[in-house]
């Protein structure tokens, strides 16, 4: 799956080069952040563009239905191909854990990127990269009905923005049994909840 997804993105490469696409994903979220933020706000402005790209992961997602495969292993793999075929570059750095909170399983994945095109260049008072943290909340969530008959509930943050001077920007996901509470989520990463309250979402 991995090389496939490698090979699409290649594919998107050779029609733009890098720099033309980094620059129109600049403009594009730049645009629709601030879009966002003037006409509704702080709070629900962030959160709208969050639900778009929650939309476009599971669209994505569905699209590659046949090629999908329920092992969390792959999660680094999909997670690194899916930022080369948008983003138009390799994250900076991935990792990927298996931790036990309160005798429960959950696989934490977290991607790193210290020039994301989807904040480049800009400074803001909030994190920025809300619509790929969506698309990547959106299509985890798309994977686990497809392959796992829905039995497992993720959800994505933006942990670090450059836009707020952080040294990178960084993407965390979380997947845990569908049976846990959002409250299970709120009290041990309740960083989650600072900037938004969006939680799970059923497909």
């Amino acid at each position: 799956m991995k090389n496939w997804l490698i090979i699409q993105a290649s594919k998107a490469k050779k029609l733009a080069s890098e720099k033309v696409l980094t620059l129109t994903l600049t403009k594009l979220n730049q645009l629709l952040m601030q879009t966002a933020v003037d006409t509704m706000g702080t709070s629900a402005g962030p959160k709208h563009v969050f639900e778009g790209g929650m939309s476009l992961g599971h669209e994505f997602m569905m699209e590659l239905s046949a090629q999908l495969e329920g092992d969390f292993e792959r999660i680094p793999a999909y997670g690194e191909a899916a930022w080369i075929m948008f983003a138009g570059r390799t994250p900076t750095k991935q990792s990927y854990e298996k931790v036990e909170v309160e005798g429960e399983t959950v696989y934490i994945y977290t991607l790193q990127d210290d020039d994301s095109p989807f904040c480049r260049s800009i400074s803001f008072p909030m994190k920025f990269c809300w619509f790929p943290a969506g698309a990547y909340q959106g299509a985890a969530q798309t994977w686990s009905a497809l392959t796992m008959n829905g039995d497992y509930h993720v959800i994505c943050r933006e942990t670090k923005c450059k836009a707020v001077g952080d040294d990178c920007c960084e993407l965390t996901l979380l997947v845990l049994r569908k049976e846990l509470p959002l409250e299970f989520v709120k009290t041990h990463w309740p960083h989650f909840f600072v900037d938004s309250d969006s939680g799970f979402v059923d497909y």
